[in-house]
């Protein structure tokens, strides 16, 4: 019986330790990928002033928030208007990277795929400001 008690054990042991490793090589991979996300958006506002406009935008807007008061609720419109500019930013600025990285010369559809995405912060942008003016205009 004994016997029994220590062949199991041995088993669990021996089970254990690779489920162990596998986990520690899960969150070692995790840590690496918030690594790389960490530094696309160190890379993105040191080399884009227009992400450098944003982040001054985003600290004014929170301190603004909080002098004014916020509920839960316009928190919750102010972070996701900032967030959608920040996406909207990162993504403009991986397809320029990108476009860039194909030629360095003009090209209507490189040209065109730029266009595109500075659009969308253009959007983004535009309708962060609604966000705000509905949000402060009732603290007014």
């Amino acid at each position: 019986m004994v016997e029994d008690c220590e062949d199991w054990h041995r088993q669990e042991c021996l089970c254990y330790i690779p489920c162990m490793k596998r986990l520690a090589q899960f969150f070692a991979g995790r840590a690496r990928s918030f690594a790389c996300a960490f530094r696309g958006l160190f890379l993105l506002v040191a080399t884009q002033r227009n992400a450098r406009i944003h982040a001054v935008a985003t600290v004014a807007v929170i301190i603004l928030g909080v002098a004014a008061g916020l509920t839960r609720t316009e928190w919750c419109m102010i972070v996701l208007a900032i967030a959608g500019v920040w996406c909207a930013e990162a993504l403009n600025t991986a397809v320029e990277f990108l476009g860039d990285a194909v030629t360095r010369e003009q090209h209507p559809l490189i040209g065109k795929a730029k266009d595109v995405a500075a659009g969308a912060v253009l959007v983004a942008a535009i309708a962060a400001v609604i966000v705000g003016v509905f949000v402060f205009g009732a603290h007014l």
